[in-house]
């Protein structure tokens, strides 16, 4: 908020000096009248009317302090200190408004001043332990860890108080560089409490950032010998062991951890991530593996764990089951770019068509400017025969600069595909012969091109140098070889036409609708007539057929 409503003049308390109210009851009534708007939400109003009330009694600190407070909400903490610090000087005995100056201060990085406030604050609430460490703990956020020592030894003793004590000038120390003497402090606070886990693993700690890895095991020996199933217990040894390259023995005491619902689950993701980076293998390592099994089993629904699961099925190409988790988590946490493309690239693979126009635009929601999202609504439109669509979203994402080469390459492939199925084969071929500039040995685009020509029987030649290219690189696949005898059959070279189509026929079992009355026109051709039938009849089961299959059936080719 960069300032605050000022209201009308007609709006304001009437001050004339007709008004029977006094100054002191108008300032009482603005501000009771500011405390309600503030409750009700009305935030401008009630800055106005706190204003007013500076206007009429300045010395007094509490609309200094509403205002304050309301600007720091707002985060505009150089006002919010204004007002606080005006608030504080006109009663520095006053706890919230001290609190409320610390809290904008803070917020600025101005930790010195801040100390200053709580050392004020002392005076009037000696009983208050809260200041005396808040002034500590402020006094080393602004690297004056001398100033804190000094005041810590100050400190007088409180039974509360000795734990902290304890553990903030080991913490003093360590930052001071004097580790040996940190450690001392908390080896004699266990001396006393020889059970506080908590110093017990900071000392621990202690000695393996000081490279003292013995007397660092023994603690840790103690630690989990006393609490086996304490997950930062658990963590912390893990972590120790990792380091020392032992990384069996650290699997097995990170999962000790996992298996708690109690831990964070950005704890358990940030070991495995280490545990990752420290991997040179290929292949997942099993021990990385059996830790994403059981975080996932622990932490289910957490949208960073259902991701690390999903990425790794998906990894080992379990689609079907990362396929509804990835689903799960663009509902939970939409802003997670790899599960929308994962998520993608799975019905894709499965030939979910229908379905990809659908995610992709529900993804181009939060990710706009992402062309690889373009590219898949494109592709879906195509699926659903929505050419108008796809066109607009494939010129769309290939407006986006920075793209990859292979998804420049698979727009073009896209987009002459919806240019053909439109009917500006122009525009389809000018794409192919780019794509072809791009990339001589394409086979999906030496096969697509090749076979567009060879339905409109043009270029004959050049389809059939293509489709030889490509067969070149891929001698045995069906869709390949099936535009290879097209070619031919458009050539009228029936004969070997119908020798690449057996091989086609023999390769797979299924086949799709095309194929059969591809099958069934080369097979008229050569003679084979009732065949020929056979196969029409067949295709006309399906969808992918041309419109004169019943015809074909009933009275043959022309």
């Amino acid at each position: 908020m960069s300032g605050f409503l000022i209201l009308p003049l007609s709006a304001q308390v009437n001050l004339t000096k007709d008004s029977t109210a006094s100054k002191e009851e108008s300032y009482k009534f603005l501000f009771a009248e500011g405390l309600r708007l503030k409750n009700r939400g009305q935030a401008n109003q009630a800055m106005a009317l706190f204003q007013q009330c500076i206007e009429l009694k300045p010395e007094s600190p509490a609309p200094f302090y509403e205002l304050g407070l309301q600007f720091l909400q707002e985060k505009e903490y150089a006002t919010a200190e204004g007002y606080a610090r005006n608030a504080w000087k006109r009663d520095n005995r006053n706890e919230w408004y001290g609190i409320l100056l610390c809290e904008a201060l803070m917020a600025q990085g101005k930790f010195e001043p801040c100390a200053e406030v709580f050392a004020e604050l002392q005076k009037s609430y000696p009983d208050k332990l809260e200041f005396v460490t808040s002034e500590i703990e402020v006094l080393q956020q602004a690297g004056m860890q001398k100033e804190a020592l000094k005041k810590l030894s100050r400190t007088s003793r409180h039974p509360s108080l000795d734990r902290w004590k304890a553990l903030k000038e080991f913490e003093i120390q360590s930052a001071l560089g004097k580790r040996d003497k940190g450690a001392a402090v908390l080896e004699k606070w266990l001396k006393k409490y020889p059970s506080d886990v908590k110093v017990r693993g900071h000392l621990a700690e202690s000695y393996v950032a000081a490279g003292k890895k013995d007397q660092a095991l023994k603690h840790y020996q103690w630690l989990v010998k006393e609490n086996p199933d304490n997950p930062a217990v658990n963590f912390s040894y893990g972590n120790f062991l990792f380091k020392q390259g032992n990384k069996e023995a650290a699997r097995e005491s990170f999962l000790k951890g996992f298996r708690s619902t109690e831990v964070n689950p950005a704890i358990k993701i940030a070991i495995i991530t280490e545990f990752l980076k420290a991997g040179q293998e290929e292949e997942p390592d099993p021990a990385v593996i059996e830790m994403i099994k059981v975080v996932y089993e622990t932490d289910q629904g957490n949208p960073e764990v259902d991701a690390m699961y999903a990425n790794y099925l998906y990894t080992i190409e379990k689609l079907d089951e990362a396929e509804p988790i990835y689903r799960r988590i663009t509902r939970s946490d939409p802003g997670n770019y790899l599960s929308w493309q994962n998520l993608l690239f799975i019905l894709n693979e499965r030939e979910k068509i229908e379905e990809i126009a659908a995610v992709a635009d529900s993804a181009l929601i939060f990710f706009p400017m992402q062309s690889l999202f373009h590219l898949f609504k494109g592709i879906g439109a195509i699926g659903l025969k929505d050419y108008e669509t796809a066109k607009k979203a494939l010129k769309k994402g290939m407006a986006i600069p920075g793209q990859a080469p292979e998804i420049t390459q698979q727009f073009y492939l896209s987009l002459s595909e919806a240019a053909y199925r439109t009917g500006d084969k122009e525009e389809a071929y000018r794409n192919f012969d780019q794509l072809l500039a791009l990339d001589p040995d394409n086979t999906i685009v030496l096969n697509n091109y090749s076979y567009y020509l060879s339905l409109d029987g043009e270029q004959l030649d050049k389809a059939l140098d293509m489709i030889k290219r490509c067969i070149e690189h891929e001698k045995d696949n069906p869709t390949y070889l099936d535009t290879y005898a097209w070619v031919l059959f458009k050539r009228g070279e029936y004969s070997k036409a119908l020798e690449v189509m057996e091989k086609v026929m023999s390769l797979t079992i299924d086949h799709s609708g095309e194929v059969l009355e591809h099958y069934g026109d080369i097979l008229f051709k050569n003679g084979h007539e009732d065949k020929a039938v056979e196969m029409w009849k067949q295709a006309s089961k399906q969808e992918d057929v041309s419109d004169s299959i019943d015809d074909k059936i009933i009275n043959g080719l022309k």
